[in-house]
């Protein structure tokens, strides 16, 4: 999803940019553009593919891999620099090989009008548009990764203003001994660590077809749309990909912070009411019992000394893994309810796969 933004919204928006520049010289008589700036229709949307795929190497083969703390504003600096590098090279590049192919003319030639392209007006426009465009995309692509691209688009137009039902998966996936190193870490150690182990989490989300619906404290609740999601044992899978993910990276927190983070989750699924709330600042939420549940469940880890509990609701989805071993741990009757809902405890026979 955020490299089909990245490509798609650089392709487009170098369009609408030529579009703009363009429209209606042909007819005042104006030909330089063709001419001198060696322009061809189809130059935006190759410029903007790859300049969309430069920065999705950028982003996530570079900036996503950066683990240690920098300050914003070096990291903007970096960015800059290696936006303003994609942006020159790609256009100069597609310049060059359409002077070549489709103008015919020879090499020497074609950088000279490359070259002479880029002391223009009209480069210096496309190049600050370009990177104004690339921190508009970055922008939406964050808040999507924040809230979930679905979740984000339906919040765009207005789909929550009236509560309407959903069926969702709900997993809290929640730090164990988190009073304890609290005490440990103290304040400001604490908040590093909790925000290193949540950043390893997210990393794996859009793996899993997996959105963020808020962070807790040291909870967090991921959720999952039960009708667009195919495989609904994806959630096991994400928390056990978590557990073996944390363990890779077990040197470095305990390098940094003395400590080997473990979580334990519980899973719930069923319908939900989903609306924004607030006024000046609004925000999405659910309601409902899955929620609740959830969270009863989340407390039974410690009672039951396990490490991922579900309800239920998704025994069917977990008990077709022939990898996943899924044993009855108790039967839960919510409080001021009749009726309840035994909990199963998932284990896994096979390592999963962290990409």
């Amino acid at each position: 999803m955020d490299v089909a933004l990245l490509i798609l919204g650089f392709s487009i928006g170098s369009n609408f940019f030529v579009y703009i520049k363009m429209t209606g010289w042909e007819e005042l008589g104006v030909t330089l553009p063709v001419v001198q700036y060696g322009f061809h229709w189809l130059t935006p949307s190759v410029a903007g593919l790859l300049i969309g795929l430069g920065l999705s190497i950028a982003e996530f083969r570079f900036f996503a891999r950066i683990k240690y703390p920098i300050p914003l504003a070096v990291l903007f600096l970096i960015r800059l620099i290696v936006y303003s590098l994609i942006i020159v090279v790609s256009v100069a590049l597609v310049h060059t090989l359409f002077d070549l192919t489709i103008f015919k003319q020879d090499l020497l030639t074609s950088l000279e009008q490359t070259l002479f392209f880029m002391q223009t007006d009209m480069f210096l426009t496309l190049y600050v548009y370009l990177l104004l465009l690339g921190a508009t995309l970055n922008f939406i692509r964050n808040i999507g990764n924040r809230f979930g691209h679905g979740i984000l688009i339906n919040f765009l137009i207005g789909k929550y203003r009236k509560p309407i039902e959903e069926d969702r998966i709900f997993m809290f996936v929640d730090l164990n001994s988190s009073t304890k190193i609290a005490e440990q870490l103290e304040h400001v150690k604490y908040s590093r660590f909790l925000n290193r182990c949540f950043s390893d989490l997210s990393t794996l989300l859009p793996q899993y077809d997996a959105e963020v619906y808020q962070y807790v404290g040291d909870e967090a609740v991921i959720t999952w749309n039960t009708k667009v999601l195919k495989d609904k044992s994806q959630p096991a899978w994400l928390f056990l990909a978590f557990e073996k993910l944390l363990k890779q990276n077990s040197p470095e927190y305990i390098e940094k912070f003395g400590i080997q983070p473990t979580f334990k989750a519980a899973i719930n699924a069923g319908p939900v009411i989903v609306t924004e709330v607030g006024a000046s600042r609004k925000e999405l939420a659910y309601h409902g019992d899955v929620l609740n549940t959830a969270s009863r469940v989340l407390e039974l880890c410690n009672e039951l000394k396990k490490r991922l509990l579900t309800t239920s609701a998704l025994f069917g989805a977990f008990s077709e893994q022939k990898q996943l071993s899924i044993d009855f741990a108790t039967h839960l009757v919510l409080r001021g309810k009749n009726d309840g809902t035994d909990v199963y405890s998932i284990e896994h026979s096979m390592e999963p796969v962290v990409h």
